[in-house]
């Protein structure tokens, strides 16, 4: 089929605006309540919006298969932004958890139904590039959330506004799905369906690559997502940024995603190259946690994180291509959900143990830490995730030139 780039590129920048408000909460809340309960605290605000995404994946990943993506995704998109609203009249720290929680909840079918959706509208040999569009929105919006959310509240000394903003935000992007006519059909009720459930990981464990992949990845985030937790304690503690500082420092990391994106985009690489890809970015991101780690000024730190966030931009794209590339259709939304919500697992349990080792440790030795286990585990996965690499391309190539004998054989 025809890549419709020209509705794709409509779509990113729709998702871009959405991502905009998403980190704009994302760095208030924590700039709200983080003096006053510590970094516990922190891991908690972070936990709320990833805990809700690991127990509503069967679900999610279910409705994301069962309902057309123009019903299910601006009805979700809709409480989304109502539950925005609510913390900027400043519930309380666990009233706020609880909103997280709630965006957090409905944004997993959103998130597989967005996902799954990506196909309808792209080639196979294109959607690493269409990844990489998504995420330059998604990055551009990351980048430019964390510094206004610094002018917004230093200069109205007030942190309402970009809760207020992150609403509309999500209510822009519905109407926008329902204007683009953005649509995945839905899939007939099958026998069996609480058993159908599972089936995005009964599929991953059963394709090599995708299941390599995930292990991979897995891995990774397991052990550097305390970074999550750590940063703006190193950053605004240690290194003595102000909020101002911090949002800039924050805002390099999606500036080196929209660079990586941008240079993926424009580039059609084959497919046995992506794996290969994606190991030396996985290696270039412990690297550059452990720099970060040994940092003594801001600004290396925001120097690093810009690599980092290119190296991150290939993992986005061509990990994300190859799984959905590799992925039955009926099953798309669930095998989507079900790998965020094994990311997710990953996620929960390195802000748990992160917050309390750096109330422990303080945040340095803990960021050393984590870029050591981060290098381990890719030595454990890596020679899995090419090798399986190989073996698909190799079965792809057989069936092409299977293909191609049978054709001269009907003509």
């Amino acid at each position: 089929m025809k890549t419709d780039w020209i509705r794709l590129r409509l779509l990113a920048i729709a998702g871009g605006l959405s991502w905009l408000g998403s980190s704009l909460t994302t760095f208030t809340v924590v700039l709200r309540y983080k003096d006053e309960v510590g970094p516990s605290g922190v891991s908690a605000i972070l936990l709320a919006m990833v805990v809700p995404t690991i127990l509503a994946a069967p679900y999610g990943g279910l409705l994301a298969d069962r309902l057309s993506t123009r019903v299910l995704v601006p009805s979700l998109l809709s409480v989304m932004g109502l539950s925005s609203l609510a913390i900027a009249f400043n519930p309380g720290f666990g009233w706020a958890l609880v909103f997280l929680a709630i965006t957090a909840a409905c944004g997993t079918p959103v998130g597989a139904a967005f996902s799954a959706a990506l196909p309808e509208y792209s080639s196979p040999e294109d959607l690493a590039r269409v990844n990489s569009l998504m995420q330059i929105g998604a990055s551009l919006g990351s980048m430019f959330g964390p510094g206004l959310a610094g002018v917004l509240i230093k200069s109205t000394h007030s942190y309402f506004w970009p809760f207020i903003i992150d609403g509309l935000s999500f209510w822009t992007l519905a109407v926008a799905i329902l204007l683009l006519g953005i649509n995945r059909k839905p899939h007939p009720h099958e026998a069996g369906e609480k058993s159908s459930m599972l089936a995005g990981v009964k599929v991953i464990a059963t394709i090599p690559l995708v299941r390599a992949l995930v292990i991979m990845f897995a891995g990774l985030i397991a052990a550097i997502s305390v970074m999550n937790v750590g940063e703006v304690f190193l950053v605004m503690n240690v290194l003595g940024a102000d909020e101002f500082i911090y949002g800039i420092v924050s805002a390099t990391f999606a500036i080196g995603i929209v660079l990586g994106s941008t240079l993926i985009s424009a580039l059609k690489l084959p497919e046995k190259r992506h794996a290969p890809l994606i190991v030396v970015s996985l290696a270039a991101i412990s690297i550059f946690t452990v720099i970060i780690a040994f940092a003594w000024h801001w600004a290396v730190v925001a120097v690093v994180w810009f690599f980092a966030g290119m190296a991150n931009s290939v993992l986005n794209s061509y990990g994300s291509a190859l799984i959905l590339n590799r992925t039955p259709e009926k099953v798309r939304g669930r095998v989507m959900a079900s790998v965020q919500a094994i990311f997710s697992v990953a996620n929960v349990a390195s802000m748990t143990m992160g917050g309390a080792l750096i109330g422990l440790f303080t945040v340095r030795p803990v960021l050393v830490g984590a870029g050591i286990l981060s290098a381990v585990s890719l030595l454990l996965s890596a020679p899995a995730v090419l090798r399986s690499s190989r073996e698909a391309t190799n079965r792809s190539a057989e069936a092409e030139l299977l293909g191609d004998e049978v054709a001269g054989v009907a003509d």
